[in-house]
């Protein structure tokens, strides 16, 4: 076997066994509901799973990098759009999103004042800084007196992602979507981290959840860029994958996304046309 398929081999079994450690979570929730564990076994069970799960995804996220840096042009060009998707979303969502909530007075370290809002905007700031264990602290603060605070849950989410703590992160988009069923910036978020498992079962529901988000015909490009991502690279549809890229061009990404975007346009179209 080659030192590549000896790394993919790795990477398969150390997915199988976050798979059974996240299913293990959710044995666990259900036990503790039906009185098998008590709350102090439940914790310490919980938290010895999380941790086990935090170094297996950080395993994998290394073997993921190691397989890439010996991958084709082609698929550093595919990475490349992944880091510029997740800088523009960034860009895109948390600052239009809340770049509103700071009101006359307050500034963005809350001295003078620490409302929701306050502290809102001081957790975003951290996360875009890459300051991610200090805007999860900012957001516990604000979950533990609002836990129904859309705008919290969505940047919690966001934060467990960037953590590959997926589970924690579709349950989070969850709570917000049982309040909101059509809230699109959940549904963006849920559809884009669902259609890069490999799962044919959520890649569908991942492609139904951003299909809903742009059947309301978002403002935001994101929804766009993911559904032209999975249009392109796994449905093969590149007619959708252009119109995607299109319309998310039509709603000014950041400029590295959007020069970006306009070569694969024109990739795509010059592929469509060979195939003419």
């Amino acid at each position: 076997m080659t030192a590549s398929g000896r790394r993919i081999d790795q990477l398969a079994r150390l997915e199988e066994e976050r798979s059974f450690l996240l299913n293990s979570l959710d044995d666990l929730d259900v036990e503790i509901r039906n009185g098998d564990l008590d709350e102090h076994e439940y914790v310490t069970i919980r938290n010895d799973y999380i941790a086990r799960v935090a170094a297996v995804s950080k395993r994998i996220g290394e073997g993921v990098e190691t397989l890439d840096a010996a991958a084709a042009p082609q698929k550093s060009r595919l990475i490349y759009l992944g880091l510029i998707i997740t800088l523009g979303v960034m860009a895109g969502v948390f600052v239009a999103q809340y770049s509103g909530l700071r009101q006359p007075g307050e500034t963005i370290t809350g001295e003078i004042e620490k409302s929701p809002r306050a502290l809102l905007a001081e957790a975003e700031n951290f996360f875009l800084q890459g300051e991610f264990d200090s805007s999860r602290l900012v957001v516990e603060e604000i979950l533990r007196d609002t836990p129904d605070s859309f705008g919290a849950l969505l940047l919690s989410a966001r934060l467990h992602e960037e953590a590959q703590e997926i589970l924690e992160a579709i349950r989070q988009l969850d709570q917000i979507l049982e309040n909101d069923v059509n809230n699109l910036d959940a549904l963006t978020l849920r559809g884009w981290i669902l259609v890069r498992i490999d799962s044919p079962e959520l890649l569908e529901e991942g492609v139904r959840n951003l299909d809903r988000v742009i059947k309301n015909k978002p403002k935001k490009f994101d929804a766009y860029v993911f559904r032209g991502y999975v249009a392109r690279y796994v449905e093969k549809d590149l007619e959708r994958a252009v119109l995607m890229y299109e319309t998310a061009l039509s709603l000014d990404p950041p400029p590295a996304m959007a020069d970006q975007l306009r070569l694969f346009v024109t990739e795509m179209n010059d592929e469509v046309g060979m195939r003419d």
